[in-house]
């Protein structure tokens, strides 16, 4: 059986301690020669034994740290319904330019006056019609750029019913 090799880059943080002198840690791993990645797993306390494990890319531990902001944030209104409202200003606050690409692709949308459904395919990055390369990258750029935001933005999409995307669009634009 081939050895495993890795090379701890950064120790980043210890998690948590058990009573056998194992610990939980965060740490930047390159992997058999290979680009480092964010890995969470146990260590024993010479770094020779390791437990099974979870390996992160940037932008996955990214997306991760933004769950876990949101989530709590979130802790205190259990029971409640976080509105897209809720979404629209935490968007304006942190990421302003995101709002405004979006408000530019739905203007544009509105002026080739595609049909509501239509629109949220395109914004899902679905379907393009073959004359709208510019309207391609404008959302590719928006996904690339503002991940975390854009995968909210989707997944809201996905779960609203047509009369509240219709409403959503409009108290974007505003």
């Amino acid at each position: 059986m081939t050895k495993i090799q890795f090379d701890i880059k950064q120790k980043i943080a210890v998690l948590s301690e058990s009573g056998k002198g194992w610990s939980k840690e965060l740490n930047l791993i390159s992997w058999n020669g290979y680009p480092a990645k964010f890995d969470i797993r146990d260590w024993d306390v010479a770094h020779e034994k390791m437990g099974k494990g979870v390996t992160l890319t940037e932008a996955e531990l990214k997306a991760l740290y933004h769950a876990l902001q949101r989530w709590f944030e979130e802790e205190g209104n259990e029971g409640k319904d976080v509105s897209w409202n809720g979404l629209l200003e935490r968007w304006t606050q942190r990421s302003p330019l995101f709002i405004q690409q979006l408000k530019n692709i739905l203007l544009y949308l509105q002026e080739r006056q595609y049909p509501l459904e239509k629109q949220r395919q395109l914004l899902y990055a679905t379907v393009f019609p073959e004359f709208e390369e510019a309207l391609r990258y404008e959302i590719e750029t928006i996904r690339s750029i503002h991940e975390v935001e854009y995968a909210e933005f989707v997944q809201l999409l996905r779960t609203l019913k047509p009369e509240q995307v219709e409403q959503f669009f409009m108290t974007l634009k505003q």
